[in-house]
């Protein structure tokens, strides 16, 4: 038997609650289901007879006074199978096995009909076994002839023996009076059954109808296809066309009349309909199934079944539009994008790949990607790889690659997990870009730094050998493309290295001032470039300063970054500086372009997850519409995801405009204890702690009130994140010396001291065990402190480990 498409679980379950007795078999004759009636009619569990042969299910009777039932049935089957048409057989003696009473059968007389069901190829998707049972009247029919024999015996007897005459009369009396009662009770059965029937129907969960006659007149319609229709009972007695009269020139139309001309049953998956409600053409799609009902051998009507499954299909076309979505972006983007399946194989490469690798996506999976990895390479990332495939976490890979020319370069590739509306794991999609040149200059870098340690160990153990360490450290510093100054603080004079004066494009030769070299430096790091000077020449402070300067002879604007430390002569007076200035215009380019990219990046994430956040309440209040308190929950916690990674791209945008000089302090005069209530207000409805809020009174400042509150926001969020339930969080603002000071206190885990001058830093994370727990990427902190210091206030921090922790910050009050 060939392969066929076995029915749905939906439609399986709809078919077993129909008002028949029938059972629906595979081609290969293997029980799929059966309907409630027929279980009951044959006293049989479902279980025990779904997925067996159906005469290892019903065996034939091998002590009935006519076996061979088994054999007759099996040729009708046969013949359904061999012409794909329904055939009806005659009625036929087939004993039900009575499970009450194992080895023995009870007597049934059935009339079978088998009905082929096609799916959409036109083959066989099951046959439906309809059985009327009508043991009842041939059981009444023998005892009509068993009484036409008894009257005759009777009459004989009467002719006979006329002196029985009378006894004769009353025994048939009373047998017509009995036969009488018999037909009156078979009646009252039929009824029963008839009300069983419509109840099964009327009451059906699933919508349901029933059309009689060939112009197709409804005669049953269950509640829930009213509502499906958006109809009221007043279509039932009407036709099709008179009922929904919207339906004209639908498919739909000419189904059912097939239907109900042929016999051939139908489902219909996913079907798009469009029908009235509340006057109003509404669009939905639909599980549809049609057969035919008889009576006898006669097509008297066509059942109808549809099951609403238009949320799953509108999720559906919704998924599929935003992958369209997705690979449209991936086409037009610069930047190598790919997707890899929970089978650990890529399954889309964007034609930057392509173009990258020289190879299309069939010929990767052909060769295997891992045969483009450098072998010193391979070992590692696919441990960590694996790693990260195993648990669903993101990666970051850096490894060696060979691209379209043959030649090994540096990719860096990163992965974020995806997951489906169930949050079930779907794989990767990465972004990879190829950083070669960054990786060598880095390499350079490292090379250089060892040749720098190398040099200073030298001189710190062999002053005798002073003469040999300056000139490995002149080579260092030619190798490593850095220049060396000499800075006189007591005369003001420079002595200067060529590459130094190259650099800055001052005279390769003569005498060189501090003003000649401050000179080439851009006027808007001036200011800094000279605070560096001064606090080394007043208090000995170290150098390490990175500013731009326009090239003195060619005009051209380049980064440097300027290291140096102060010397200290036998008077105890600050009298040099000795440093090394390196050109670190490419570094500086690429954080440009980092930047840029992390703001593409999470501006181009925005919009997709704002899509999601609306198919998220959509289909949240969809599930609340149907109760479904489960999908409710699963979603709200979908919904909570999909905002913290709002909050967290949002920082990523923050980020990107600050170092840009893009975002702006939008200043307005507001009272910062309403500000300070409002936030400590919506903190204590949502957490588990107790947040005392200390006010001070009405507090006028000048300040940008939305980032004053996003500083105050994260701060009480850290408190609340790093301390258990239950415990104060204390939040204080007062005036000190003319200036406001905001103050937030917990009782939580605390920062170890060494900890402390780094919170602020950008992506710091504090490594304690206690803090492994807490999710965050070391933005919030920075983004606080630097919307703080461009109020001109100050941000800082105090804390014991076990005890708790308490963060401040200041601002300068509003005249």
């Amino acid at each position: 038997m060939c392969a066929y498409k076995a029915p749905s679980f939906d439609t399986l379950s709809a078919l077993e609650t129909a008002p028949s007795l029938f059972l629906v078999l595979s081609p290969d004759l293997i029980i799929l289901t059966a309907s409630d009636l027929l279980m009951e009619a044959t006293k049989t569990e479902r279980s025990r007879i779904v997925g067996k042969y159906i005469f290892d299910a019903f065996p034939d009777n091998p002590d009935a006074p006519y076996p061979g039932g088994s054999n007759s049935i099996l040729s009708s089957l046969q013949e359904v199978i061999r012409t794909k048409k329904p055939h009806a057989m005659k009625v036929i003696r087939y004993d039900v096995p009575d499970n009450d009473n194992p080895g023995n059968f009870i007597p049934r007389y059935w009339q079978p009909q088998h009905t082929p069901v096609f799916d959409d190829a036109g083959e066989i998707s099951y046959i439906i076994q309809l059985g009327s049972n009508v043991t009842d009247q041939i059981m009444m029919s023998k005892q009509l002839a068993e009484s036409k024999d008894i009257q005759l015996e009777s009459i004989l007897e009467l002719q006979a023996l006329h002196s029985e005459l009378d006894i004769a009369h009353r025994q048939l009396k009373e047998f017509n009076v009995d036969l009488e009662q018999q037909v009156i009770d078979r009646t009252l059965e039929l009824k029963y059954s008839e009300e069983k029937y419509r109840n099964l129907i009327q009451y059906s969960p699933i919508a349901m109808q029933v059309f009689k006659g060939p112009d197709m007149t409804f005669e049953i319609v269950n509640e829930s296809m009213l509502k499906f229709l958006g109809k009221t009972s007043d279509i039932i007695g009407k036709t099709l066309f008179e009922g929904v009269p919207e339906i004209v020139g639908q498919p739909i139309v000419d189904v059912l009349f097939g239907i109900y001309h042929t016999g051939n049953s139908l489902e219909l998956h996913a079907e798009e309909v469009s029908l009235e409600r509340d006057g109003q053409i509404e669009r939905g799609y639909y599980d549809v199934i049609y057969r035919p009902i008889y009576e006898g051998n006669d097509i008297t009507g066509v059942l109808g079944i549809a099951i609403d499954v238009t949320p799953q299909i509108t999720a559906q076309i919704a998924i599929q539009e935003s992958e369209l979505r997705f690979r449209s972006m991936a086409e037009g983007s610069g930047i190598l994008i790919s997707t890899i399946g929970i089978d650990k194989e890529i399954d889309y490469l964007n034609a930057t790949w392509l173009q990258y690798l020289g190879m299309s996506l069939d010929q990767i999976k052909l060769i295997g990607w891992q045969n483009n990895i450098h072998p010193e390479d391979l070992e590692q990332i696919t441990i960590d790889y694996n790693k990260a495939m195993h648990r669903h976490h993101p990666f970051e890979l850096e490894f060696r690659l060979l691209n379209a020319e043959k030649k090994y370069r540096w990719l860096r590739l990163k992965g974020a997990p995806r997951f489906d509306a169930n949050q079930a794991f779907k794989g990767y999609i990465c972004s990879g870009v190829d950083f070669t040149e960054e990786k060598q200059q880095l390499l350079e870098i490292a090379h250089i730094n060892i040749a720098l340690v190398q040099a200073n160990n030298q001189l710190e153990h062999a002053n005798e050998q002073l003469r040999h360490s300056e000139e490995n450290l002149q080579f260092a510093f030619n190798a490593g493309d850095l220049g060396s100054c000499t800075l006189n603080l007591l005369t003001g004079q420079a002595e200067i290295s060529t590459r130094y004066r190259a650099l800055f494009g001052l005279p390769l030769t003569g005498e060189i001032t501090w003003e000649m070299v401050t000179a080439a430096v851009e006027p808007e790091f001036l200011e800094e470039v000279n605070l560096a000077m001064v606090n080394a020449a007043r208090y000995g402070m170290p150098v390490d300063s990175t500013y731009a300067i326009r090239h003195l002879e060619t005009g051209e604007r380049r980064w440097m970054r300027v290291t140096g430390k102060v010397r200290v002569n036998d008077q105890g007076m600050y009298s040099h500086i000795y440093a090394i200035v390196m050109d670190v215009t490419t570094q500086k380019q690429d954080e440009q372009r980092k930047n840029d990219f992390i703001a593409m990046v999470s501006h181009e994430l925005k919009t997709p997850l704002t899509s999601v956040t609306g198919y998220t309440q959509v289909l949240k209040r969809l599930a609340a519409k149907e109760e479904d308190s489960r999908s409710t929950s699963l979603l709200s916690k979908m919904e909570h995801q999909v905002k913290k990674m709002s909050t967290m791209i949002n920082g990523f945008l923050n980020i990107s405009r600050l170092e840009s000089g893009k975002i702006q302090m939008d200043l307005q005069k507001f009272d910062m204890d309403l500000l300070i209530k409002e936030i400590a207000d919506e903190f204590d409805t949502m957490s588990g702690q107790h947040i005392e809020y200390h006010a001070n009174g009405q507090l006028m400042i000048v300040a940008d009130r939305d980032k004053i509150g996003h500083v105050i926001n994260n701060l009480m969020s850290n408190a609340i994140k790093y301390s258990g339930l239950g415990s104060r969080i204390i939040v204080k603002c007062t005036v000190v010396n003319n200036e406001q000071v905001f103050s937030i206190s917990d009782e939580g885990v605390g920062v170890n001291q060494e900890d402390l001058p780094k919170l602020f830093d950008r992506y710091y994370r504090v490594q304690a065990a206690q803090a492994s727990n807490v999710s965050g990427f070391g933005i919030g902190l920075y983004l606080s402190a630097e919307i703080i210091e461009r109020h001109g206030g100050k941000i800082w921090a105090e804390s014991e480990v076990g005890i708790g922790s308490t963060f401040y910050f200041s601002l300068p009050l509003s005249a």
